[in-house]
Order: structure tokens, then C-alpha cells, then sequence
């Protein structure tokens, strides 16, 4: 029989913080480790308080759980990703003139060979994925995440314009080509 040492759980408050919210919404560990995209041996970790998520990890937890500003606060503090206050943040930001930030948008349309669908109660994610190099080699060329119900409005939209394009085919008068005569004068 092994007895823990406290030094095993460096970061158990914020494990067992986490533990109750995930228990809050009635989800299992392999839910959560799904919906933020983390092995679950990772986030059993996590909830045991033996590993610190990263920061990355904790704000996909925060978002996940859709915490208060309160809640995210107080994991974050847990976590000791606490920054301290910066005078110069509490400027009066009125006095500088707006910007105005311009993405360039890449417009051009990338084709996909597969497709994947991870879903679970929150909503999903649809990978879309080439195989440049054989049928091993997949690559995911580029993830859309949505909520169960905007899935099944876009399903629906996906379903119509399928119809819509196989009734237009199927409606097309379809042109043969005219023989010219030959005639011999």
C-alpha cells in the first residue's frame, strides 16, 4: 500500500475545481478529453491534480464549461497563470485614435478526398482531409466546429441543394448535335 506524498498533488484545488464543473454537466472524462481535444490519460492527470494544463489547454477547459468570468478567474489563479495588474492597462485608451486591423482572406477553394465527423452532446467538428501521399498519409487540410444545432440546420441546407442540383441535372434537356446534310448540287 502506497501513501501519497501532498508534493504528488501539486495542483489538486485546481484539479478538483475542474473535476466539478466537468460533474456539473454530466459529462465523462472521454466527453471532455473529445470536446478539447486532449488524450484522456491527460485529463485524468489534470483532475487528479498530478499535471498543470497549459494555458491553451485550461482556456479550451473554460470555454468548454462556458464559466463565468468568476469561474475562469479562480481555475486560472489555481492554475497560477495569474498576471499581475499593469498600470499602463488602466490608461484612459480614449486618446489614441481607433485601428483598424485588415485580414487578407485566402479565397481560393481547397477540394477534399475524406472527411471526419467527432461529435458529442455539445455539438461537433468536421475534419476535412487530403491524401497527397497514398492512403496513409492523410492530412487534415481544415476543422469547422459547430453546435448540434447549427449541424443540423446545415445538414438540412446540404440535403436541399443536393436535391436541387440532382432535380436541375435530371430536368436538362440534354442537345444532340445536328447532322448537316450532304447534299450534291
Amino acid at each position: 500500500m502506497s501513501i501519497n506524498k501532498p508534493g504528488d498533488y501539486p495542483f489538486k484545488s485546481l484539479g478538483l475545481s475542474l473535476q466539478r464543473h466537468r460533474q456539473r454537466f454530466n459529462q465523462s472524462i472521454s466527453e471532455v478529453s473529445g470536446a478539447v481535444e486532449i488524450d484522456e490519460q491527460k485529463l485524468v492527470l489534470i483532475e487528479n491534480g498530478k499535471k498543470l494544463p497549459t494555458e491553451d489547454i485550461l482556456l479550451l477547459l473554460i470555454a468548454h464549461f462556458k464559466l463565468s468570468d468568476d469561474d475562469a478567474s479562480k481555475l486560472w489563479d489555481q492554475a497560477g497563470y495569474a498576471s499581475e495588474t499593469n498600470p499602463a492597462i488602466d490608461e484612459d485608451l480614449t486618446k489614441y485614435p481607433p485601428i483598424l486591423l485588415m485580414i487578407p482572406i485566402d479565397t481560393k477553394v481547397i477540394y477534399s478526398d475524406k472527411t471526419e465527423v467527432v461529435a458529442n452532446p455539445n455539438g461537433l467538428v468536421i475534419n476535412f482531409m487530403q491524401q497527397p501521399n497514398g492512403a496513409y498519409q492523410s492530412q487534415t487540410i481544415s476543422r469547422i466546429g459547430m453546435s448540434t444545432e447549427q449541424a443540423k440546420t446545415f445538414a438540412n441546407i446540404l440535403n436541399q441543394t443536393i436535391q436541387q442540383l440532382n432535380s436541375n441535372q435530371k430536368n436538362k434537356p440534354s442537345v444532340k448535335p445536328k447532322k448537316q446534310d450532304q447534299t450534291s448540287e
